[in-house]
């Protein structure tokens, strides 16, 4: 029954990374039977590959022609995604771990001009897988150092999915779910696995 419920929660990771479910279950499987669960080099995997995706997205939006607050905020959330890029690298290689390469994704919105509100709502999912995801992945990592550098980590993403929230205002995006605010929550929640897939299931290219 234990294997049975960390096989459950930590579908939540892999799903929010953007794996597909079969993808997933196949590597979790993987997983569980060289190590009985999820290592902490299996756990920075995934969010290297959740990373890779945070970049590729932000670098696209630049191509969205956006201007003034909104510019200056894609530019710099830009320039932390890479860090943290970086940073998971570094740290896999530091245990002996040949890191994860990045794949190919596809997006279900063009980045032009003329896409600029779509192109924050596909942030906007992003970041809340992103911040889902490593909330879900805290109870299962091992290393309090791995466990720290992914608390610093969720608290960036989450200032991301703030400053989107904000930039959607700017834009007067009459979508915007939740109060008309950067902070719409008192308290951050783990993504389910059906949210983790509606946010980012299919941006991996098969």
């Amino acid at each position: 029954m234990e294997r049975i419920l960390a096989r459950r929660q930590f579908m939540r990771v892999l799903t929010a990374t953007g794996l597909s479910a079969a993808f997933a279950g196949s590597l979790l499987d993987r997983a569980l039977a060289a190590h009985g669960g999820p290592s902490d080099a299996d756990i920075l995997q995934l969010a290297l590959t959740a990373e890779y995706l945070a970049v590729d997205a932000y670098t696209k939006s630049l191509f969205g022609g956006f201007q003034g607050l909104v510019k200056d905020y894609l530019e710099a959330a830009l320039t932390q995604e890479e860090a943290h890029v970086k940073a998971l690298r570094d740290t896999l290689s530091a245990l002996g771990v040949k890191p994860v390469e990045k794949p190919s994704f596809v997006y279900p919105v063009e980045f032009l001009p003329r896409n600029q509100l779509a192109i924050l709502r596909l942030l906007n999912a992003l970041e809340d897988a992103f911040v889902g995801a490593y909330l879900g992945a805290l109870p299962l990592i091992q290393s309090k150092d791995v466990l720290k550098a992914a608390g610093a980590i969720l608290g960036n993403e989450a200032a991301h999915r703030a400053t989107v929230r904000a930039s959607r205002i700017l834009l007067g995006d009459q979508e915007l779910p939740g109060p008309r605010s950067p902070a719409d929550r008192a308290f951050e929640v783990a993504i389910t696995p059906e949210e983790a897939q509606k946010a980012v299931s299919g941006f991996i290219r098969k």
